[in-house]
């Protein structure tokens, strides 16, 4: 028996709607997915936050906090800079990934490069093209040998002083770094932000 152009219509409508709906069940997975590694990150540093004394070493928490940070927004390296007030440099304090043996101690113009601007400006930067940004300092990377491609940088801002930056780099998705990333990664820069005040105080009370 002949199909009439409307079961036609019929049919090709629900092919349709069972391709979108695959596409959000997909979506959905993913949002799942993204959560359930969120949570899992959140709650690893909640539990380093609660084990964190006035004696324990603060670059013991930050060196967490970091690590939670690039499991979070799942990036492939990551680093805190401290401001060097002295000298008004950024310092590579803490390192992970390929280069965590090579930049560890570099320095360089606290106004130089995306995360100098972040300094700076006191806000976040989301680069997710370094090589069309006129800020992306490319010294760093041929020194280290490494290959930026792109990156959130926030300051660690306590009582209104910047203290120095907090970078992730390169999604292992290849995805790009959105506004939630960057939102994720400002509270994990305020807990760190928070750490370096409150040691820097106990140690001039002593």
């Amino acid at each position: 028996m002949a199909t009439g152009s409307g079961d036609t219509q019929i049919v090709r409508f629900l092919q349709q709607e069972c391709a979108r709906l695959r596409d959000e069940n997909r979506l959905l997975l993913d949002e799942i997915h993204n959560l359930r590694r969120y949570i899992r990150a959140l709650t690893d540093l909640q539990e380093t936050v609660q084990r964190f004394t006035p004696e324990q070493d603060v670059l013991t928490l930050l060196d967490d906090t970091l690590i939670s940070a690039m499991n979070l927004l799942d990036t492939t390296d990551g680093s805190l800079m401290l401001v060097d007030e002295e000298t008004d440099e950024l310092v590579f304090v803490l390192v992970h990934g390929s280069v965590s043996e090579v930049l560890p101690g570099h320095r360089f113009d606290r106004r130089q490069g995306i995360a100098g601007w972040a300094a700076e400006q006191k806000k976040p930067a989301i680069i997710n093209n370094v090589r069309t940004d006129s800020r992306f300092l490319p010294a760093i990377d041929e020194y280290a040998g490494f290959e930026t491609r792109s990156l959130i940088a926030v300051p660690l801002v306590a009582r209104g002083r910047v203290l120095g930056i907090i970078e992730v780099l390169n999604k292992r998705s290849g995805e790009e770094f959105t506004q939630d990333d960057a939102s994720l990664l400002s509270i994990l820069a305020t807990i760190s932000a928070s750490a370096l005040d409150y040691a820097a105080s106990t140690e001039n009370q002593r």
